[in-house]
Order: structure tokens, then C-alpha cells, then sequence
């Protein structure tokens, strides 16, 4: 851990100046970089997350204060990257009900959450990426609040959070979802479809490898026949 300055509250002309600088990531990662489009990250405590969250945006201008006005920059960021690379590029992460720091749950969390997700409907994005963290926080996601983003996004929707085959295939078959998204096991398990259609036990990730340099815990995992 490294000492770091207290944080300051962004200016008017930072936040355009963020804005501007997705739009401009966004625009390079597909003309540049030759991605197929881009997934903001609005969740585990990142710049979009903080200006959704009660607990940490404590402004009382535009971007502050209530539940839409908390939500303007994300809206301002997806619009500039829409306009930058299309609407059929762009995606979003959002974690509802996640803990980061001091940032968690909140009066009007799931109503801010519902709006969000209509609203990126209107936006047409390619996809809602959603995360239940609640297995390693302990911080449990309503039922009501997962429906509820269903019902509301009417485009593709991801589910992610500690899914394995058998839980993954039953929210499937429930609806709940359109797609699952696996990380850590598809880190720790790099022929994970195969361990799943054969029923091969899947090797555990070695959390204590989680965010370090080095290839050890990203690239040093076993196939199931090696």
C-alpha cells in the first residue's frame, strides 16, 4: 500500500474533460486498438461509480445531490462514447448493492438502479453487464433488484457473480439473464467450456495472486489433461 493525496472534488471543466476523455478512449480502442466496442465501468468503486453512490458523491451542483443528478455523468459519458463509436458499441458494468471502501448500499439504491436501467434502454446500448458481489461481501442483492433491472434494460443482459454450471444454466433457463459471465473461473480454469461440457471438476483460483504482477495466477494455470 502507498500513501496517496486526498482526493478533490472534480471542477466543472474535469468532469468534461473526463467525458471527452471515455469518448476519446473509446474511439481508439475500436478505430485504433481494433476492438469490437468498448464496456464502461461503472462498478467496484471506479470514477462512474463514485458519482453514483450517496456514500462517496457528496456534490451539490448538477452532479450531486439527487439520484438523477448522481447518474448525469454516467448518461454524459455513454452519450459522448454513443457519439464517438455507436450505439452498438458501447456497453456498461454496473455492481448495485457492491462494496468498495465507504461506498455501499444507500437510500434510493434501487430506484437510482431501476431509472438507469430504462434510461439505457432509450441509449439502445449492446449490453448491461451486471454484478452480484454479494459472495464477497457478504452484502446480499435483492431478488426484487435483479427482476426489476430485467424487466427495465431491454437489450442483452449479463449476469456475473460466482456462477458455475449448474447455477448458471438454471438462471438461464429462469430468464433472468441472456448471458453469464465467468472470471476468476475462467482465469483459474483457461479450458473452462471443456471442464463443463465433460463434468471436470474446475481448479479453485489462488485469490492471493488476485491483482499482483507476474504470471502467477493469470497465465501459470493447468489444462484439466495436462
Amino acid at each position: 500500500m502507498l500513501d496517496i493525496p486526498e482526493p478533490k472534488e472534480m471542477t466543472k471543466e474535469d468532469i468534461h474533460a473526463a467525458v471527452k476523455e471515455y469518448a476519446e478512449s473509446a474511439r481508439l480502442a475500436v478505430e485504433v486498438g481494433g476492438f469490437d466496442g468498448i464496456e464502461l465501468h461503472g462498478a467496484n468503486g471506479y470514477l462512474i461509480n463514485q458519482f453514483l453512490n450517496a456514500n462517496s458523491n457528496q456534490r451539490t451542483d448538477e452532479y450531486g445531490g439527487s439520484a438523477e443528478n448522481r447518474s448525469r455523468f454516467l448518461y454524459e459519458v455513454i452519450e459522448a462514447c454513443i457519439d464517438a463509436i455507436g450505439k452498438e458499441k458501447v456497453a456498461l458494468r454496473i455492481s448495485p448493492y457492491g462494496v468498495f471502501n465507504s461506498m455501499g448500499e444507500f437510500d434510493g439504491i434501487e430506484e437510482q438502479y431501476v431509472n438507469i436501467a430504462s434510461k439505457l434502454t432509450e441509449y439502445g446500448i449492446i449490453y448491461l453487464h451486471t454484478a452480484d458481489m454479494s459472495g464477497a461481501t457478504n452484502v446480499p442483492v435483492p431478488e426484487s433488484m435483479k427482476q426489476q433491472l430485467r424487466e427495465n434494460f431491454k437489450g442483452t443482459l449479463i449476469l456475473n457473480g460466482g456462477y458455475n454450471k449448474e447455477k448458471a444454466t438454471q438462471d438461464l433457463l429462469a430468464e433472468k439473464g441472456d448471458l453469464i459471465c465467468f472470471a476468476s473461473s475462467f482465469i483459474a480454469n483457461p479450458d473452462l467450456v471443456t471442464r463443463m461440457k465433460e463434468g471436470i471438476d474446475l481448479a479453485k483460483p489462488d485469490k492471493s495472486t488476485f491483482y499482483t504482477p507476474g504470471p502467477e495466477g493469470y497465465t501459470d494455470y493447468s489444462m484439466a489433461n495436462e
